[in-house]
């Protein structure tokens, strides 16, 4: 099975953080640089969070088609699909806060952006481990024939 999500999901977890590290140092610094460096890592983070959508609606297709995940799971993959867009929306409002912070020089929009960064940052964690619960604990996306030899494996030694 050939699964796209994985590569960029890693991008919408890690472009977050390291834009609130440049945003706290604008805000100790009061370099713009470090304001303009925010602005493009979480436009960035938005356009990962896009491709992670695009290809998560496709790879749980994949997934459900295959019947490669544990039925209790489904409810999961629904609600991660949905927490997907909403990620994409708040990580568009926290590029757009931005930009207009940066264009306008205003404080307030900085500060507010400080806060949706943190927020995009939670909402992507969150994000991250439920779809870690997925795969290791519901098994979506892993092939089943994969399953099934590691099930042979490890009753192998219950044989004896």
């Amino acid at each position: 099975m050939n699964i796209l999500h994985p590569p960029f999901v890693h991008f919408v977890v890690a472009l977050p953080l390291i834009a609130l590290f440049s945003q706290f140092t604008y805000v100790i610094t009061k370099d713009k640089a470090y304001s303009k460096a925010a602005l493009r890592i979480i436009a960035f983070a938005f356009l990962a969070s896009f491709f992670s959508v695009i290809s998560g609606v496709s790879d749980a297709q994949k997934i459900l088609e295959n019947h490669t995940i544990i039925q209790d799971g489904i409810d999961i993959l629904n609600n991660h699909k949905i927490f997907g867009f909403i990620i994409m929306a708040i990580l568009l409002a926290t590029s757009l806060s931005k930009w207009f912070a940066v264009s306008k020089n205003s404080s307030f929009l900085e500060n507010l952006s400080l806060i949706l960064i943190i927020i995009s940052l939670a909402v992507s964690l969150y994000q991250g481990r439920s779809g870690g619960t997925l795969v290791y604990k519901y098994s979506a996306g892993i092939d089943s024939k994969v399953i099934i030899q590691r099930v042979n494996d490890q009753t192998k030694g219950f044989d004896k």
